[in-house]
């Protein structure tokens, strides 16, 4: 998954602001005692590979263009949003300081490749056609979400509404491959007129073309369409409407190069401990995020080994 619809630069630094508080409410609340004790860390902190405990540091990519997953505050350009708290939480269990480099989701899954980055943290859907160079901790549930202005409401309820009209969609992104399966499933398949794709490079794109009318609906992730439709700091609140259910559902994970297996899993053994101890459910609550908790880390969607 991945990608955002972008705001206007004002509109962004009222709501980054405003999204400044639920950080402050994380970071005031400190995590449960015994879940966080000092022989429990050093557990943990024991299993990362060598590499990693040498250099003191993992390296992560992300794309901080997607409220309230990951951007930049306009007045001071610090990464914030519901990943960074997440993998600074990860970080400080295993021992690691976390080095933060701003990248697209392109260049993040080709700098896990040629290990340029240790890990990509950017709600990257965890699909199969990514797992053959990649691995994922899955830890957040998404889906891709047509939606609308307002004003169509009546007649845009369901999906099979959207079947014969157009839809801008990022052709880059797990957006289209999966509108491209609903349409086949949903409209042609049932015999309805197909879908029209205006296709773009970025989510904030196809918002754009929404906007300007090229579209009668656009895609984006269920959480950044609710988010920004229903969070009272938001200025959108109220500006468009969820058609339907979202058309697909899926995982976001944490990725891995394939090389980096113990990595992975001591990762994906401290974001358990984190849902174990709570701290995992406060950080999605401060971000309004409560509905996108998975119940267990899973590894490229299957149940971790023990």
């Amino acid at each position: 998954m991945k990608n955002i619809i972008a705001l206007p630069c004002r509109q962004l630094l009222a709501l980054a602001l405003g999204l400044s508080t639920a950080v402050a409410v994380y970071a005031a609340d400190p995590a449960p005692a015994a879940a966080n004790s000092a022989g429990a860390l050093a557990t943990l902190a024991s299993r990362v590979p060598e590499k990693f405990r040498q250099a003191g540091k993992i390296v992560v990519g992300t794309s901080p263009t997607y409220i309230p997953l990951e951007f930049k505050d306009p007045e001071t350009q610090k990464l914030m949003g519901l990943d960074i708290d997440l993998v600074e939480e990860i970080g400080k269990r295993l021992g690691l300081k976390v080095e933060w480099q701003s990248q697209s989701l392109d260049q993040i899954i080709n700098s896990i490749d040629t290990g340029r980055i240790d890990i990509g943290a950017s709600v990257i859907a965890d699909i199969a056609a990514r797992r053959d160079k990649t691995d994922f901790v899955d830890y957040f549930a998404t889906g891709t979400q047509l939606f609308a202005f307002a004003d169509r409401a009546k007649d845009l309820k369901t999906v099979e509404d959207v079947c014969g009209k157009t839809v801008a969609v990022n052709r880059n992104g797990i957006f289209f491959i999966r509108l491209k399966e609903v349409n086949q499933s949903v409209c042609v398949g049932k015999g309805r007129p197909e879908m029209q794709f205006s296709l773009t490079d970025k989510t904030a794109d196809a918002r754009m073309n929404l906007m300007q009318g090229r579209a009668v609906a656009a895609a984006a992730s269920v959480d950044s369409v609710r988010f920004l439709n229903e969070d009272p700091k938001s200025p959108d609140k109220g500006k468009f409407v969820l058609i339907g259910k979202p058309a697909t559902v899926d995982l976001a994970g944490l990725a891995f190069a394939k090389s980096n297996a113990a990595l992975r899993d001591v990762v994906a053994e401290a974001l358990a401990s984190m849902i174990r101890d709570g701290s995992y459910a406060k950080i999605f609550s401060a971000w309004n995020l409560g509905y996108a908790k998975v119940d267990q880390v899973t590894i490229n969607t299957q149940p971790r080994q023990p």
